[in-house]
């Protein structure tokens, strides 16, 4: 997909600008809390979905609840670049409408999947160095980014759990009635925890297999990534997706041996709601060694490889928006990215004037209070 060009209107602090996007690399620099980062949720929410989940009316600029937010933005796809497309986004006090082509839409998430993005800001960071649930909540995107039916079944695994752990929290003892109950449980949490587990893990080996790629051509040769998936189910054992009978019977038993310490801690304790992933650079932990930059540079990278992996499946090529990306690189890393990651469309804000000095090519907007300048040259 390439975006052509975008139209704003009263959105936060943006009153009014227009542009006409370069097919390669367009980057927004100026400094914090001008209106780059605004920039780019308008972009996100025309092709999906804001990634701040905005409330209703604070997309308005301050002191103008009577005014409309709108926004249009051109496209084409990949397999049609003749064709250019349109969609409209306005809102009202806390109605939105939403349209494809001139076509209503009731849900914009639904765009998702038609139009291929993919978004990093800085709280991606925490995949890398925050909890667990970052992590899990990021394979499970990426696997449902890749096969659609990945969140019905996160779900059915997510509603059994929630039923035994209700069971556990009321059981005083263990009594053969509660015993019945979160055996047929466990059945079913080893059954849909196996079609979690090995939906991730698919997904898993092309994610990192790509992210180690990137990563080096970031970083130089001098330092690997690596990632590994880590289960409490399987106690560091090496497992595939291609044998889930064999899975289930090591889920089932695992939830058998950790029985009482169920039921004293009142919730199970182990399954693929707790499972994580692991980063190593050298074959050192990254979350105890790795630099600010490190960290940023494997975000970048995960990135760069759900990119790659939404390629591998779709006929679109992804854009790739990069939201304050650039900050605690180095020049080689800032380099990198601005001027080598050329198979995507890309949109970049940065707050350093200095990390276009050798920008090669692509379009520079200096942006200052709401206000876009395209630099020419």
């Amino acid at each position: 997909m390439l975006i052509k060009s975008l139209t704003v209107r009263n959105f936060r602090n943006i009153a009014s600008a227009d542009f006409i996007f370069d097919p390669k690399v367009n980057i927004f620099t100026g400094n914090n809390a001008q209106g780059k980062t605004n920039l780019c949720e308008a972009v996100s929410l025309c092709l999906g979905k804001s990634f701040r989940n905005p409330k209703a009316g604070e997309l308005l600029p301050f002191g103008q609840s009577g005014n409309e937010v709108a926004l249009e933005i051109c496209f084409t796809f990949d397999n049609m670049p003749d064709k250019e497309n349109t969609i409209t986004y306005t809102q009202k006090n806390s109605t939105f409408r939403l349209k494809f082509n001139g076509m209503e839409m009731k849900d914009a998430e639904k765009l998702y999947g038609a139009l291929r993005y993919v978004i990093f800001i800085p709280e991606d960071l925490y995949i890398v160095k925050g909890d667990p649930s970052k992590r899990r909540d990021y394979i499970d995107f990426v696997s449902n980014m890749i096969n659609r039916v990945h969140n019905s079944k996160l779900y059915e695994y997510n509603k059994a759990l929630r039923q035994k752990n209700n069971i556990l929290m009321n059981s005083r003892e263990w009594d053969g009635a509660a015993a019945m109950m979160i055996d047929s449980w466990n059945d079913t949490i080893a059954r849909t925890g196996v079609n979690v587990m090995c939906g991730r893990i698919r997904y898993f080996d092309m994610l990192a297999d790509a992210a180690n790629r990137y990563y080096g051509m970031i970083n130089g040769a001098n330092e690997v990534l690596g990632m590994k998936y880590e289960s409490t189910v399987t106690d560091g054992r090496d497992f595939g997706y291609d044998d889930p009978m064999g899975l289930y019977e090591m889920y089932r038993e695992k939830l058998r041996e950790t029985a009482e310490k169920e039921l004293r801690m009142k919730y199970t304790v182990v399954g693929a709601h707790r499972d994580d992933i692991s980063f190593f650079i050298n074959n050192m932990p990254a979350k105890d060694f790795a630099s600010q930059g490190q960290i940023r540079s494997i975000a970048v990278a995960l990135k760069l490889a759900e990119a790659e992996m939404i390629c591998s499946k779709s006929d679109d090529v992804p854009v790739i928006i990069l939201d304050d990306v650039l900050s605690e690189l180095d020049e080689y890393r800032r380099s990198f990215i601005i001027n080598h990651i050329d198979n995507f469309q890309i949109f970049i804000t940065s707050c350093n004037l200095s990390d276009t000095e050798k920008f090669g090519h692509g379009k520079i907007w200096n942006v200052q209070n709401g206000k876009f300048e395209l630099r020419e040259g």
